[in-house]
């Protein structure tokens, strides 16, 4: 498609030149508290990730999140990260079947079930990456997962997601510290090539303490920045499904540089 292939970021709704979707992993009071009022104050929409053992001590608090219009998600019950232990049998039992079902009882069944592997680890028991890999996927495919969000990647292509959207790329931009610098780097890339940045937040605290965490301060220009980006910014789901109808029939334009 000549237009598609001359103007590669034209493809988002409203003519963005990108898309954006901000997550939050673990259900922490932090978000609630310093995250939700920046994203109320821009009018932006994002999608958290939560576990059951968080979630349950402010259940009202994410409820309400819910029904203003962001999306909630499985990020398991108690969110396991060394999984060499495990059978796919007991991580599908006592993790992600009943997050799914909690996730059902108190935000509605007709939702967009994405997930996020927590600490971004993607394979289950033991045996070679390929064979622990499969059956991480076979259990979310069970449960109906529709796209799963890791944590490290370049931003996402279209035509990748189609292909393969159990593996999403996205980006922890205050890991290393506290500082807006990579995720800048990382938005203007998306930008520049068309494709659908995801960011992973964690605690957003008063200060940065650790690995993982953002300031306030931080976080809050982060937003600002992707505020002032010619892009779509909308919740994991929102995106994945405009993706899926708009791509998934539609043959790969050829793009050199890339």
């Amino acid at each position: 498609m000549t237009g598609a292939s001359a103007q590669p970021g034209r493809v988002w709704p409203g003519g963005a030149k990108a898309a954006v979707s901000l997550t939050y992993d673990d259900a922490l009071n932090s978000q609630l508290d310093n995250a939700v009022p920046e994203l109320k104050r821009l009018g932006m929409k994002a999608t958290f990730f939560l576990t059951e053992a968080n979630a349950h001590w402010r259940l009202a608090d994410w409820e309400a999140l819910a029904r203003d219009g962001h999306e909630v998600a499985n990020h398991t019950v108690s969110h396991p990260c060394a999984l060499s232990g495990y059978s796919a049998k007991r991580l599908e039992q006592v993790e992600i079947d009943p997050m799914e079902g909690y996730l059902d009882s108190h935000f509605s069944a007709d939702r967009e079930r994405t997930f996020a592997y927590p600490c971004g680890y993607l394979g289950v028991g033991r045996g070679g990456r390929h064979v622990r890999y499969a059956r991480y996927r076979k259990i979310l495919e069970r449960d109906n997962v529709v796209a799963a969000r890791t944590t490290a990647g370049g931003p996402n292509r279209p035509q990748d997601v189609v292909a393969d959207p159990l593996y999403l790329h996205a980006f922890e931009p205050t890991y290393d510290g506290d500082t807006v610098a990579p995720a800048r780097r990382y938005l203007n890339e998306a930008v520049a090539q068309g494709d659908w940045a995801i960011l992973v937040f964690h605690d957003v605290l008063p200060k940065w303490h650790a690995d993982g965490d953002a300031s306030v301060a931080t976080h809050n220009r982060i937003l600002q920045h992707v505020a002032g980006l010619d892009v779509w910014c909308a919740p994991m789901g929102q995106v994945f499904d405009y993706v899926e109808r708009r791509w998934r029939t539609r043959p790969e334009p050829a793009v050199t540089g890339r």
